[in-house]
């Protein structure tokens, strides 16, 4: 009995040393713990949200700018509307009682100058105060005149025709462009 258990601690002992040998490589394997995985997920909620958040004001504000570009196409529309039908009464007006039409086309401009404006109406609104500001002259020397108007004032009336034509493309161009 003596061999046997001999042979078994040799045995055991071979055994052993040769599992020493040939273990097996070691794997690292890292365990996030369930703070470090709510702070992460936290982390990407946020930069989500930021997002949403920018790509929301990014909307809102060109939905505003939109909005007060047609409100100021609106108010110099409505302010053409009022040069036109002053300019129609100013024609049927005799050269003595042209005084009050004038004033009247000069608080039309005075208003055409207040309207707010952005980049795009801007363009719109310079060449028609500067038409009406070559009507008023041109409807001021005329009524200082005598007989038929002179060229000056036929030119000048031409001349802010032109820049209302110019007026109103400009005035267009911003509509259709919000």
């Amino acid at each position: 009995m003596k061999t046997i258990s001999a042979i078994f601690t040799i045995l055991l002992a071979a055994t052993a040393s040769g599992c020493k040998d040939s273990a097996a490589p070691k794997a690292e394997v890292r365990v996030e713990s369930a703070s470090e995985a709510a702070r992460s997920d936290s982390r990407s909620s946020a930069a989500r949200l930021a997002e949403q958040k920018a790509a929301t004001d990014e909307a809102f504000e060109k939905n505003r700018a939109r909005e007060e570009r047609q409100r100021n196409v609106e108010a110099l529309r409505a302010i053409s509307t009022r040069w036109s039908d002053g300019l129609s009464e100013i024609g049927g007006t005799g050269r003595s009682e042209i005084g009050a039409a004038i004033q009247k086309l000069q608080q039309i401009k005075s208003d055409a100058d207040a309207v707010t404006v952005d980049d795009c109406t801007g363009k719109a609104r310079t060449p028609l105060v500067a038409s009406m500001a070559a009507a008023i002259t041109a409807y001021g020397m005329f009524q200082k005149e005598t007989g038929d108007a002179s060229d000056t004032s036929k030119q000048q009336l031409e001349t802010a025709a032109k820049l209302l034509a110019t007026s109103q493309q400009e005035l267009a161009a911003c509509q259709l462009g919000s």
